[in-house]
């Protein structure tokens, strides 16, 4: 039998994205977008959208704005999802906010 899947909350940690999607999913399901939260995990991993609010807001990042979708933090709540102690999902619950990240001088500032 199959592991069952593990569920541990994070609130309030740092996610970029490092493969987007122009598509939209189904809520609950992968969305073919890899995020890493270096908090958690320093690799890319899956990224499920808890509901279509929160899509509908990172899509609009994604697609309606024309600064780059890969230099914005985005400040999130995400349930961790493991199997067999292995991380293969972050589910998005919520948005915080979004940041501008500097890739020249690693600084920060706030956009919403």
């Amino acid at each position: 039998l199959p592991a069952e899947p593990q569920f541990e909350s994070k609130k309030r940690v740092l996610m970029v994205f490092f493969q987007t999607n122009r598509k939209t999913q189904t809520s609950g399901k992968k969305s073919g977008e890899r995020v890493i939260i270096e908090a958690i995990d320093k690799k890319p991993k899956a990224l499920i959208y808890e509901s279509d609010g929160i899509e509908s807001k990172i899509k609009h990042e994604t697609l309606e704005e024309d600064d780059n979708i890969y230099l914005k933090g985005f400040i999130v709540d995400v349930s961790v999802e493991s199997v067999s102690g292995r991380i293969v999902a972050y589910r998005l619950l919520d948005v915080h906010e979004i940041i501008e990240i500097d890739e020249d001088d690693g600084q920060t500032s706030l956009i919403e």
